[in-house]
Order: structure tokens, then sequence, then C-alpha cells
């Protein structure tokens, strides 16, 4: 499909955040928010700007310095050499989390071990992904031909035995105190780059089926995401009905769509498959790392550094193309791309929409940073300066994830990440959101 780029616009009004007040904090909205308006000749209207934080029980705001100290040492986490994934212990919970708190992961991994075979069209039975096991580990084979990434080893993608078999994950998460978990794939993000639209759509529906099956050994604690036909609009309303049917609680689709499938998130083509996503009610999820390339020195860790970072462009592109304007219904989740670039992106973002209004298509009613509240997400599994700034990202939109079993997983010390989340906000019931509050209300879990 060759979606095409037409602009499509509603009337914009002009909106640009100028946080003021005492301290240099803005000041108080009736939405809990702040504002200052701004008056720009033709247009007024306020801005929302998240109030700054003010609680913090049981002892006294602890000082900018002191507050840079417990955010910046869980660098000591990632710059210390990790064990792989499946060769880190697991300690005992030696301190438990504050009383009522539910701990959810909003980015884990599975690995799709299963036949697809059985699940397939006759007509696509001979090419179903096929998965190998060999001295190097499992594979995901496609006409004879691997969906590995070379540069990535088997450890990175394998992780630990839990990533397959539902009862030792369990056992495993909970021994790290972690309650409930959102499943992402690992490699059916090879399959979908496959150029048979057909062919995707069978492999979608089997993979659908076969994850619906592996949380359903353990419903009250696996969640896990449909993938969802992205190029084909007049078939989301039929497709978000059969993931409903399956018992799904949420969508994911690729954060980049491959060049080959000439789909563009921002065309008038795909106006439908917006419009359904947000009349359904199920939340839409994109994630790091669908595109490697790991080529020359330094390539591996370069890469994982600039695939960890894709949420700006797609933020700006779902926000500007008038998307979530248009329906209001749609809720993102950013994940694993941390939250700190957030924040600027915002900022950014409300620049150009002042500098370049008369060049706008289409024209917003509002500015970009309004979307962020009130439509998008993000997950992080560590991330201390995106911590120091969750007056300017919104307690609200933060989820903590943690990416189990990859490498840079917090597996081994998922309680340091969780106490390091307790540490950094000013109240318990703050952080009590961030790590598994929030993901209750986004999937609508228990």
């Amino acid at each position: 499909m060759n979606a095409p780029l037409e602009p499509i616009g509603t009337p914009m009004s002009f909106r640009f955040p100028l946080p003021k007040g005492e301290g240099g904090c803005p000041t108080e909205s009736p939405h809990g928010s702040s504002v200052e308006a701004v008056d720009i000749g033709r247009r007024r209207e306020s801005c929302r700007y998240p109030r700054t934080r003010t609680h913090y029980p049981d002892c006294q705001r602890p000082t900018q310095t002191e507050r840079r100290h417990m955010t910046t040492t869980l660098s000591s986490i990632s710059t210390s050499p990790l064990p792989w994934p499946n060769q880190r212990e697991l300690p005992e919970t030696t301190r438990p989390l504050p009383a009522g708190t539910t701990v959810i992961s909003a980015d884990s991994h599975w690995l799709e071990t299963g036949e697809f075979i059985d699940r397939m069209p006759a007509k696509y039975r001979d090419r179903a992904p096929r998965g190998v096991f060999n001295e190097r580990g499992f594979h995901m084979e496609i006409d004879g031909e691997t969906t590995d990434n070379p540069a990535m080893p088997s450890e990175m993608i394998e992780g630990r035995s839990g990533m397959w078999d539902a009862g030792i994950r369990v056992e495993e998460i909970s021994r790290e105190g972690v309650d409930q978990e959102i499943l992402f794939p690992q490699r059916m993000l090879g399959v979908i780059r496959n150029k048979d639209f057909d062919y995707i759509q069978a492999c979608m529906d089997a993979y659908n089926e076969m994850l619906a099956d592996f949380c359903a050994e353990y419903p009250d604690k696996l969640h896990g995401l449909a993938l969802l036909n992205y190029w084909d609009p007049d078939r989301t309303e039929d497709e978000l009905q059969k993931i409903k049917a399956l018992g799904f609680k949420g969508v994911l689709m690729p954060s980049l769509p491959p060049p080959h499938a000439k789909v563009y998130y921002n065309a008038r083509a795909l106006e439908p498959m917006w419009k359904a996503i947000g009349e359904a009610g199920l939340p839409l999820s994109f994630h790091v790392g669908e595109t490697f390339d790991a080529r020359g020195q330094g390539g591996l860790a370069t890469t994982i550094v600039v695939a960890f970072q894709p949420f700006r462009r797609l933020f700006a592109l779902l926000a500007f193309a008038g998307i979530f304007e248009r329906n209001p219904g749609i809720r993102v989740v950013f994940t694993e791309g941390g939250i700190s670039w957030v924040p600027s992106a915002l900022f950014d973002c409300d620049k150009v929409y002042a500098s370049f209004e008369s060049e706008m298509t289409p024209k917003l009613a509002k500015p970009p940073s309004h979307y962020w509240f009130e439509n998008c997400y993000a997950t992080f599994i560590e991330d201390p300066s995106g911590l120091r700034q969750l007056d300017l990202i919104g307690v609200d939109k933060v989820l903590w994830g943690s990416d189990y079993p990859h490498p840079e997983s917090a597996v081994g010390y998922t309680q340091q990440s969780l106490w390091d989340v307790f540490d950094a906000t000013d109240s318990v019931e703050d952080a009590q959101k961030i790590v598994g509050g929030n993901a209750q209300k986004v999937w609508g879990l228990a």
C-alpha cells in the first residue's frame, strides 16, 4: 500500500507554556497542572504545564544536592559490568516495598518457541515460521533462512528459560517482587518485516493465538500485547475485534514501518485505522529496537543507544499530524525508550508549533504538549535524569518496566530498581503509581 501524505487540518488556537510563579514554579490551574496564559495577538489560551511536586511525607523534602545524589546513583547499576541475564542470581527480597504497592512491569519479553504450522492457513504451512534449537541457542527460520540478527548473540535474545516457560517465569518475577507483566514479542519483530503482507497477517494471527495461550497459564500475572495489522486500514476494526475476543488488553505496532511497506502513519489513507484504534479502548504500544545495523567498530553499542531513542520523532509525527486531536480515545505507550527524552521533546515541539504557526498542516487546536498529557505514556528501566524531571513529564504518565530478561533488564537487581523510584519521588503514592498503579489504569488490570 502506498499511502499518500495529504495534510488534514482543523482550526488552531495558539498556546505556549511559560511556567511562572513562586520560586519559578508554574501557577495553579483548575486541572491540577499549572499555566500561564499567553496572548499572541489573535489567540489566547492557557497552557497545560505540570505542577511542581510539594509533598514529601514523614521527612523533609531533600535538597537539590541530595536529590541529585539519589537519582544519579542509579548509574552505578548500569556502568558496572553485569553477567548475561541467564547467569544472574535472583536475590531474596530483604526490603519489602511499602504496603499496598502493586508492581507491574510495563515492558517484558517472551520467546516465541511454539510451532506456527498448526495455526497457519493451509497455503502457508510449508512456509510457517519454525523454531530451531542448536548449539548456538534458539532461532526462527522462514523459507530456510534465519531471522537472526548476526550482531546479536543468542544470550542477548534468550535471556532466561522463563522467557518461554511460564511456570519458571512467574516463579522468577515473583521472587524479584514483580506481581504482573506486560509481554512483548522477540523473534516476531523479524517476521513482521517480511514483504508478503498476507503472509505476515497469517503469522500475526498465529502469534496472537500462541501468546493468548501462554498468558492463559497465569491470567492474573501475564498480559500480552497482540500484534495489530498496520498496513490495511480497512481491516483494522475487524482485527481489533478478533484481538479482543482472544482476551488481549492492548496492541502493538511497529514504531517505524519498514521502507518497502510504504506505510506512513501520518497519511490520510490510514485515518480509518486511527479512528478504529481510538474507539476500541485498547492502548497502543510502540517498542524500541526494531531496526539494527551493528556494522563496524562500536557498531553494536552505538546502534543500541540510537535504537533506544526513536520516540521523539514518533510523538512529533502523531501530534503534528493531528492523529491525537482527531482521535482523543487513543492511548499510546512508548516502551523502553526511557522518559528523559520527554521534556525536551515537548518544549521543542511547542516551540516549533509557535514559531511556524502559519506553516502547520494540519492546524492544531492545541500545542503538541497538550496531547502528551492527554494521550501518552512512556516506560523506563532506569532513568536517573528522567526521574529528576517528573514535574515536566507527569507522574501519571510514567511506567516502570523490568525488560525481563534482556541484558539491559533489571533482572537480578529489580528490588534496587524499584526502590530507586521510591527514593526519587516526593511521596509513596507517586512511586506506587509509577511502579504499577499507572499500568493498572492504562491496561485495566486488577
